[in-house]
């Protein structure tokens, strides 16, 4: 049982702009009821069909879109990381620094998002000893990759006979750093997050998503989340529309509780099953068809072929569609093999992140209607990192504009915590394609920027075609949800680099036909 659609209260915008997204629809005004848009098109003419006492709201400069939705998540993660020692842009003397006055959460100092790539000293158990007696937990920024004291390897049976990939001394002791499989298996035995910590998070992210014009996700979830999603859903409390892709791990579980893809109310739906088929760019484990630079290592596959096969197949059997994650070009190559094999799902399959794609595979996904999950905001700090490891492979990293031509379908998301779920940041990346400091000059791979509004419809369009709603969601037309933004700078008639966006607000921001954040009626 699910809980009702929750119907908004009615209202009349008049706004600078609508992007409508709808062929042959435009205008300035905007007129909602009960959860649904009743009609767009110029003020005067939509003005007519408002009843009399209805709220009006003006915004003359003010730019409307189909609300954002981040189609990669990890909600939980996220919620809860915001409450923790904080990591990302640290050094490591900063790092030790927080986790040395970290509080402890049931115990364990927990924390999230360094970044050792350009550290004087790689991380390792003995610089936590030396300033936290408490177990301690990190997960980097890629959450690819965990660092541990003394305390916390004990606390977790993690030792010289441990499984998955350890990070070891020439002792053959574990040195504190678990790499993708070892941190699955280690984490398994960290103690769940209490279910009113986790709900608090939940509702102060979602707040904060508003706050970002963010009215969706696409949520890469897990357990302990997706329970509490549920529950908040039964209660009529959850304050984003959600479509969940829980892991592999728990497909037996959802398939004997009867879910499946496209399963589900009006605020969560059941999206389909993950699956790892590399790991990350930041820890060198995506899995490349030629060795990274100055190395012989080419990253690692997390499945053999059969394996991702078997699961991939044993999914869609269950009624799930598949999401894949796949950030090296070898790993995208396996997940395009297998998926272009697979049959069509009520929501299509996808390849998360498609990081790096060799030229010879950039015509298939468009080809098999497999979706491409993308996160511009990465290029924010990636292309060093990029531009060290892969060289000129390069060409074929973020290829928006090559794939956005061929016709797939680009779904833009964040990956938070490993970025931020803003979408200003992802829109900017997309269209300047260099770092916040506007470096390199002229963009990286300039040939694969996009513009203003590709990059917004890659943030609603596209996630609404990924969840199988796009008869409903993603555009402002009549009968389509009220999910929309109203932002306080028009970047396209700015006609710039992604600056405008960059500094543009979010004045309102409407869920269900529901106000839920108000620039006008904020407190802070």
């Amino acid at each position: 049982m699910h809980a009702p659609d929750r119907q908004g209260e009615a209202g009349f915008l008049r706004a600078g702009r609508l992007l409508t997204f709808a062929p042959g629809l435009a205008g300035d005004a905007i007129y909602w009821r009960n959860g649904r848009i009743e009609a767009v098109g110029r003020a005067r003419d939509v003005a007519r069909l408002v009843p009399p006492g209805t709220p009006e709201f003006a915004a003359e400069r003010g730019l409307v879109t189909p609300g954002m939705v981040d189609s990669h998540t990890h909600f939980g993660q996220w919620a809860l990381g915001r409450l923790r020692v904080k990591l990302a842009g640290c050094d490591r003397v900063e790092a030790l620094r927080r986790v040395a006055t970290g509080n402890a959460e049931d115990g364990w100092v927990l924390g999230q998002g360094w970044d050792a790539n350009d550290w004087d000293q790689a991380p390792e158990r003995g610089m936590l000893d030396r300033v936290q007696p408490a177990p301690v937990w990190l997960d980097s920024l890629d959450v690819h990759a965990a660092w541990l004291n003394s305390a916390a390897l004990a606390a977790l049976g993690v030792d010289r006979a441990a499984g998955g990939r350890i990070v070891r001394d020439a002792a053959g002791e574990p040195t504190g750093l678990l790499l993708e499989r070892a941190v699955d298996l280690a984490a398994e035995r960290l103690p769940p997050p209490r279910s009113n910590r986790l709900n608090s998070a939940l509702a102060d992210a979602t707040a904060q998503l508003h706050r970002l014009g963010v009215t969706g996700v696409h949520d890469m979830t897990d357990r302990f989340t997706l329970a509490a999603l549920e529950a908040l859903d039964e209660r009529g409390a959850l304050g984003v529309r959600v479509l969940t892709y829980p892991p592999l791990a728990m497909l037996a579980e959802l398939a004997a509780r009867g879910h499946r893809t496209g399963a589900g109310g009006p605020m969560l739906r059941y999206g389909g099953i993950k699956i790892f088929l590399d790991g990350s760019l930041g820890s060198r484990t995506a899995w490349m068809l030629a060795p990274y630079r100055g190395s012989r290592d080419r990253g690692m596959p997390l499945m053999s072929g059969e394996a991702a096969a078997d699961a991939m197949r044993r999914a869609v059997a269950a009624g799930f569609a598949v999401a894949a994650h796949a950030i090296g070009d070898a790993a995208v190559r396996r997940a395009l093999d297998i998926m272009e094999t697979l049959p069509v799902m009520p929501a299509p399959h996808r390849i998360e992140h498609l990081q790096c794609v060799d030229p010879a595979d950039l015509d298939r996904a468009a080809a098999s209607g497999i979706v491409a999950s993308m996160q511009p905001a990465h290029l924010l700090v990636d292309i060093p990192l990029a531009e060290r490891h892969w060289g000129a492979r390069s060409a074929g990293a973020y290829a928006f504009r090559s794939l956005l031509r061929r016709g797939t379908v680009v779904a833009f998301g964040s990956d938070t915590p490993v970025a931020t779920p803003d979408p200003r940041a992802g829109i900017f990346a997309a269209l300047a394609r260099t770092d916040l400091g506007g470096k390199p000059a002229g963009g990286w791979y300039a040939g694969e920027t996009i513009g203003f509004g590709d990059a917004v419809a890659a943030y609603t369009v596209a996630p609404a075609l990924a969840a199988g709603v796009a008869d409903r969601r993603g555009r402002l037309a009549p009968g389509f949800d009220a999910d929309f933004v109203v932002w306080d700078a028009d970047p396209d008639l700015a006609d710039n680099r992604g600056e405008t966006i960059l500094a543009a607000r979010a004045m309102l921001t409407v869920v269900a036909g529901r106000i839920v954040w108000s620039e006008a009626t904020d407190g802070s």
